[in-house]
């Protein structure tokens, strides 16, 4: 698939809550580039690269969607109910234990499991991109990651991390961040 084809996958996957993005949308479509890219670098399947399958498209596109969704930053739970409504709605239950697992595991401090499990490659991904690429990179190497934060550029995607961070602590500073596991 194509960068401009994956785009538009993108896109079109995330039309249905373009009012809620709103002014984030930008950010948070080129954040699910990025994840998806960065699948495709940490898997290295050139015959069917995880941006090509449904189950690595449906994670990454609905992986933080509960912040906007469910307006808050406890958001795994909504986000993996919209994973779920998606793949019914494409008649793809057969792949929601593993998107459910992708979306529930993605922010897991501890390996969530081999380097080539769906779900580890999926968690790889996400975090160099919310720590920007300067801390574990699993092999991607620094300027693989800033020439992909060239093509897909950051539109305040951290800023906004940043932000919800410091509202949830101002509102529960005994839970500031529900979304990371052990």
């Amino acid at each position: 698939m194509s960068s401009n084809d994956l785009r538009d996958e993108v896109e079109a996957r995330l039309a249905p809550w373009r009012q809620q993005l709103g002014a984030d949308r930008a950010a948070y479509t080129n954040h699910v580039l990025r994840v998806l890219t960065l699948c495709d670098l940490l898997a290295d399947d050139r015959q069917t690269p995880p941006s090509a399958r449904e189950e690595f498209l449906t994670a990454a596109v609905l992986h933080d969607i509960g912040i906007w969704s469910a307006g808050s930053f406890d958001y795994l739970a909504p986000s993996c109910d919209q994973a779920r409504a998606w793949l019914a709605s494409i008649d793809r239950d057969d792949l929601t234990g593993l998107v459910v697992a992708m979306i529930d595991q993605h922010h897991k401090i501890r390996p969530a499991g081999p380097p080539h499990d769906p779900v580890e490659i999926f968690r790889r991904a996400d975090a160099i991109d919310v720590e920007l690429g300067l801390l574990g990179r699993f092999g991607v190497s620094r300027g693989t990651y800033r020439e992909l934060a060239k093509r897909y550029p950051n539109h305040g995607f951290h800023r906004k991390l940043v932000s919800l961070v410091a509202r949830r602590v101002r509102s529960h500073p005994a839970s500031p961040l529900p979304m990371l596991k052990w």
